[in-house]
């Protein structure tokens, strides 16, 4: 029977090239989140309905998630990876900091790789076999101005990855953390366009403006590096792979 994998945020930059990578390793895909109409449009063109399933909903609460796995198993009659990559980013000093925006962070960045990974594990026990990987951030080890909640969240998503590993050592089941540093994704994009805008440059010199800051090597990571990176994750030879906080980011935190 061939493995699934749901990948929560699975349409965006990042979650549609795991779901691309894994999609022609023959596993099943399932993404699960807010998707915008054309995005859901890209992803039926791309993958075999047989083969995948696309779950337009919001996954803050567990009412949501369980409707999710509920589906998903109905379909694949299992799921063996969970990839928790839906988050969200806003930037703005600590003290002008909106609480709201600090909550609905909260919930997306953390509270639904809790709930995914709190429903997911007694399947995996069962099934004899799972794979968890969080996708966390630079800002999950660091931090940065102006990003208390988004730091704050991806270092809640670290330790969370830390005990999820913890109570699973002993079964046939890892759980890891990715920390990319930037992708060009749609929250760097606008990054980007701010930095652009205060320094009055083109937005082809303000990337590179925004890596010198932090990423040594002026590179952006690859959305295809971590998909290759979590496909290594699922393999065998990464058994005993777990708890760990695996950084992609061209030197940014050997600073």
């Amino acid at each position: 029977m061939k493995k699934t994998i749901l990948v929560t945020g699975g349409t965006g930059v990042i979650g549609l090239s795991i779901i691309e990578l894994f999609y022609k390793k023959g596993f099943n895909v399932i993404a699960a989140g807010i998707s915008k109409a054309n995005n859901t449009k890209i992803f039926k063109k791309k993958f075999s309905s047989k083969r995948s399933l696309t779950i337009n909903t919001e996954l803050t609460s567990s009412k949501n998630v369980r409707k999710v796995i509920t589906s998903s198993l109905k379909k694949f009659k299992k799921i063996d990876v969970l990839i928790n990559c839906a988050g969200i980013q806003f930037v703005m000093p600590l003290e002008k900091y909106p609480e709201k925006v600090w909550r609905k962070m909260m919930d997306i960045n953390l509270t639904t790789p809790f709930l995914f990974t709190k429903e997911l594990l007694p399947i995996m026990r069962k099934n004899k076999w799972g794979r968890i990987v969080n996708i966390a951030s630079t800002h999950g080890l660091i931090g940065s101005v102006n990003k208390s909640a988004y730091t704050a969240s991806k270092h809640g998503l670290v330790g969370l990855t830390k005990v999820t590993a913890l109570e699973t050592a002993e079964d046939p089941i890892t759980c890891n953390s990715l920390c990319p540093g930037f992708v060009l994704t749609e929250l760097i994009q606008d990054q980007i366009e701010v930095v652009a805008k205060k320094k009055n440059i083109p937005i082809n010199r303000a990337g590179v403006e925004m890596l010198r800051e932090k990423q040594p090597s002026l590179k952006f990571v690859k959305k295809e590096d971590i998909a290759t990176m979590i496909f290594f994750l699922c393999s065998k030879e990464a058994d005993q792979i777990t708890g760990s906080n695996l950084s992609l980011d061209g030197a940014w935190t050997a600073q």
